[in-house]
């Protein structure tokens, strides 16, 4: 990939980023609201932006549309409309995992509406809403199942990463299996016979992703506790070479896909676009391996080298090379 061609991509990722905030104002803020009001849930300024911008946003452009970059064609209406109710149901889904910390067998009750009507919370009520909209306009299929199962799985396996005592290889491991899984979830409602080497792919992009988002949420995962591959690996230095070698993985399952190597190189720098920001925070995180001493004391470091500013010049102008440098990987 060439400056020229980053650009394209780029001004491509800003007409879709326009006509999906476009889509989430006119068709499911509506449904949403209405759901909220319905059931009397107030949903706070962080859930409001999770539920109603972030991740109907971001599993539209970033996520759904690069699958379908490698078939050269883009999600149609009902497959749009699809995701947006599946990323508000399963951002609230992952907050009664993540944050309210039910059970297995309660979270179980939730999602197959056996929970008695006078436990469920306003916040249930509207994640059932969400999913019956779902359901209203795509039949699951085994491939959806499966996939949500998995992803279900995993996500409450991820409470593991709440322990000090879990190792750098148990993290690499939960964050594939929890965003390989999710990312199957996404592609399987869309009307598309993925072939086992596309869903691989699909599946690494989930991992790749869940990378990207550590080092940039590396202060955040401090303060809720967690352990990422950011404060478990040996060095900075040690997390670039693993973020490095799962986005040229990456490549080469893209690259194994039985596809027009047009569509598959399209589908590469479409995405490295997006993991640039990724080896950005990591760059900036490895001024910690020479400003503390060994072992790291996370909670003294300062939060300026924890938070990677993008409103710098210098951050954008090292995402635009770290663009072309992974596209080549």
């Amino acid at each position: 990939m060439n400056y020229l061609q980053l650009l394209y991509y780029s001004l491509g990722y800003c007409f879709r980023i326009y006509r999906q905030l476009s889509f989430i104002k006119s068709f499911l803020l509506p449904k949403v609201d209405a759901a909220c009001t319905a059931f009397n849930y107030h949903p706070n300024k962080r859930e409001a932006q999770k539920i109603k911008f972030y991740y109907p946003l971001f599993n539209h452009v970033v996520n759904c549309e690069n699958y379908l970059t490698i078939k050269n064609r883009k999600l149609t209406l009902l497959e749009t409309k699809r995701l947006a109710f599946i990323s508000v149901w399963a951002t609230l889904y992952d907050d009664f995992i993540d944050e309210e910390r039910w059970g297995k067998q309660k979270l179980q009750e939730i999602f197959e509406k056996k929970l008695p009507v006078a436990e469920r919370t306003p916040k249930m009520e509207v994640f059932m809403a969400m999913d019956d909209a779902l359901k209203a306009i795509f039949t699951p299929t085994p491939f959806y199942k499966n996939s949500l199962k998995l992803a279900i799985d995993w996500q409450v396996v991820s409470a593991k990463q709440l322990e000090s005592t879990i190792t750098l290889e148990e993290v690499l491991h939960i964050s594939e299996e929890k965003c390989g899984n999710s990312s199957l979830l996404w592609a399987s409602i869309m009307d598309e016979g993925w072939t086992e080497k596309e869903k691989q792919f699909i599946y690494q992009s989930g991992l790749v992703g869940q990378l990207v988002n550590d080092a940039f949420d590396a202060r955040k995962d401090i303060l809720d506790g967690g352990y990422t591959y950011i404060r478990k690996a040996a060095s900075m230095a040690q997390a670039k070479e693993i973020f490095l070698n799962a986005c040229r993985q990456l490549n080469q399952d893209i690259m194994t896909c039985n596809a027009p190597t047009k569509f598959k190189k399209n589908t590469i720098r479409r995405m490295a676009c997006i993991h640039a920001f990724g080896l950005v925070a990591i760059e900036h995180l490895q001024a910690i391996d020479k400003k503390y001493p060994k072992p790291i004391d996370w909670q003294q470091v300062d939060r300026s080298d924890l938070i990677t500013d993008m409103s710098f010049w210098r951050n954008r102008l090292r995402t635009v090379k770290y663009a072309i440098l992974l596209a080549k990987l």
